[in-house]
Parts: structure tokens; C-alpha cells; sequence
């Protein structure tokens, strides 16, 4: 097997591995998440608070999809990206 076929193969299998990651990590976050948005810290449900918290809130509920596309796109950027790697 050359240097080019074994680099695909072993980007292939870290994708896989990140991929699977992502998903072994999408309940303890989606624990963290609720915990950080119920009444006893941000308390997002209440319609009384500041434009800021309201923020926080937001970025709160974005934290999961982010984590998980960044962890996705990164492992196909390295699959990807070792193709522009090899020379010739």
C-alpha cells in the first residue's frame, strides 16, 4: 500500500472515530445544557430577563449543534485536506 492509499484509508478512520465521538458526546452535553438553562441558573423559561441573559441563552442552545458540526467538519477536513498534502 503507498504513502497516498494508507493516508486516505487512516483519514477515513479517524472520521469514523470523531463521527462516533460526536454522537457518545451528544448526551452528557444535552445534561449540560438543561442544567445550565433551568430556573436555578440562567433561567431561559422567564420572560422578565435582560437582553443579555437572553443571549446567553442563545449561545447556550447552540453549543450542540456547534460542537458536533466542529467536530464533523474537522475530521472531514482532514480526510480532505490530506489529498492536497501528497505531493504528485
Amino acid at each position: 500500500m503507498n504513502k497516498r492509499g494508507f493516508s486516505v484509508f487512516l483519514g477515513l478512520m479517524l472520521f469514523v472515530f470523531i463521527f462516533i465521538l460526536a454522537n457518545v458526546l451528544i448526551d452528557p452535553m444535552k445534561d449540560f445544557i438543561t442544567d445550565s438553562r433551568d430556573g436555578d441558573s440562567l433561567d431561559c423559561t422567564n420572560s422578565s430577563i435582560t437582553i443579555g441573559e437572553r443571549g446567553t441563552c442563545i449561545v447556550v442552545d447552540l453549543s450542540l449543534p456547534l460542537f458536533v458540526a466542529l467536530l464533523i467538519f474537522g475530521a472531514g477536513y482532514y480526510v480532505l485536506g490530506g489529498f492536497g498534502k501528497q505531493g504528485g
